[in-house]
């Protein structure tokens, strides 16, 4: 038999495009060797979610008495690390059964093996060789190992929720969105908490602004933050870290992350990091060898993946579009969320670009006050003549579902003035994005 395509990776890219793939009546094989839904299902995206809800919950909980509800004693009140591994994993299992179902649907054969791509056109799996008229290659990433700390004390993101019960001292190593996100759910379900980055920029791509109120917010939470480029044992208790002792038992790895290649008889271009190399169509230096998800090094965002593969899958199939990554949102979990689309402060002055900035507070906002959730902001960046929407920063308890207003606005090429017109119920906290629009209309 001959597919039209073959997927090797089962991650947000893989599955997404083979749905895709499916529905268009596309004989279609994925391949992996290891999970139905990739790092994102079974042990990022989803689960970190699952368990961050839990620990938000656990802060809500101790914060009960403030809005009348007593009986609670906040320090009686503890995290059951292991009953909320088990409500996460019920999460993943059944979004792993849906997947499963829409492949199934759509006639997608699904091939649990390590894949060789032998040539542009045939991949060995269980000791069979496939023929394909495209392949699609969506492996993903995995942090690069860390050095200086004996492998027993380091625990590896994929194992964390593995484990039935977490040490009390543990240090994350690593900066961005995942290294924020685990570090904050260490800290809201008890775990002393330290957080050691190789940058002074805690966000990369990330507006100044927000890194510099997510600081704050670590300041106020009083989690510590050391800036070094590498760290060591200063005995067996404790991490050298530049000049500081820290005591730990475990160091969390949340390092930057490198591609993970599948196995190739052929010789695919990398970059200077080593991610596969791709023109604007997703096409590697064998045209009908595509690239998508992590693996392309272009995004680490599970939603821009499955944007690439679908974009993958359509132009297989003749459909042309453009795939414009400044309008693919950035989310993070952290608490309160962090979500931003388009250019930030520092791009636009880089590009030497005349602009606005309108930023209204959640401190403002009555439904925010109503729910006790203060911290954060909605701030656009706007061009001044006719105000159209370049970028979007929000901090908020629920950032990561405003941004889509956000979106669907930069994609229609949308402006403060539209924003300022558009009428929201109240009281919502999205009506910060309204109060935000009209801030950058005024003279």
């Amino acid at each position: 038999m001959k597919y039209d395509l073959i997927i090797i990776g089962a991650g947000p890219a893989g599955y997404v495009a083979a749905i895709r793939a499916g529905q268009l009546g596309m004989e279609v094989m994925v391949i992996d060797k290891q999970y139905i839904g990739g790092m994102c299902l079974n042990w990022g995206c989803i689960p970190t979610k699952a368990m961050l809800e839990s620990a938000k919950m656990l802060k809500k909980t101790r914060e009960a008495a403030a809005f009348g509800i007593d009986g609670i004693v906040p320090n009686s009140v503890t995290f059951n690390w292991e009953t909320s591994l088990n409500r996460a994993d019920g999460i993943v299992k059944k979004l792993v059964r849906g997947i499963e179902f829409l492949w199934k649907k759509n006639g997608v054969e699904y091939l649990q093996s390590e894949a060789t791509i032998l040539d542009e056109h045939h991949v060995q799996a269980n000791d069979k060789i496939y023929e394909t008229e495209n392949i699609l290659i969506a492996t993903g990433t995995k942090p690069v190992p860390l050095s200086g700390v004996p492998s027993d004390r380091i625990l590896e993101m994929e194992d964390l929720f593995k484990w039935d019960s977490l040490p009390e001292n543990i240090a994350v190593w690593g900066h961005g969105s995942v290294a924020i996100e685990y570090t904050q759910l260490l800290y809201l379900i008890g775990k002393k908490v330290s957080l050691i980055s190789p940058s002074e920029d805690l966000l990369p791509g990330i507006d100044l602004y927000v890194t510099d109120f997510l600081t704050k917010i670590f300041k106020r939470d009083k989690i510590p933050i050391m800036i070094a480029d590498k760290i060591g044992m200063a005995d067996d208790k404790s991490l050298q870290v530049g000049d500081r002792i820290l005591p730990f038992d475990k160091v969390l790895n949340c390092s930057n992350r490198r591609a993970i290649l599948p196995s190739m008889e052929i010789k695919l271009d990398l970059d200077e990091r080593g991610f596969i190399k791709s023109n604007e169509n997703l096409q590697t230096n064998y045209p009908n060898i595509y690239v998508a998800g992590d693996v392309s090094g272009k995004s680490y965002h599970a939603h821009t993946a499955s944007a690439q593969g679908l974009k993958v899958v359509n132009l297989i199939r003749g459909i042309q579009e453009e795939f414009d990554f400044s309008k693919s949102p950035v989310n993070i979990y952290s608490e309160p969320e962090i979500a931003q689309i388009g250019l930030t402060e520092q791009q636009l002055k880089a590009k030497g670009m005349d602009y606005k900035v309108g930023i209204y507070f959640m401190l403002a906002n009555g439904k925010a006050l109503t729910e006790g959730n203060t911290d954060g902001f909605v701030r656009i960046l706007s061009e001044p003549k006719y105000g159209e929407v370049l970028g979007v920063q929000i901090v908020a308890p629920n950032a990561t579902d405003m941004i889509s207003e956000a979106s669907m606005l930069m994609a229609v090429e949308g402006t403060v003035y539209d924003i300022a017109q558009t009428i929201h119920a109240h009281p919502t906290v999205s009506e910060v994005f309204m109060d935000a629009g009209v801030a950058s209309t005024e003279v």
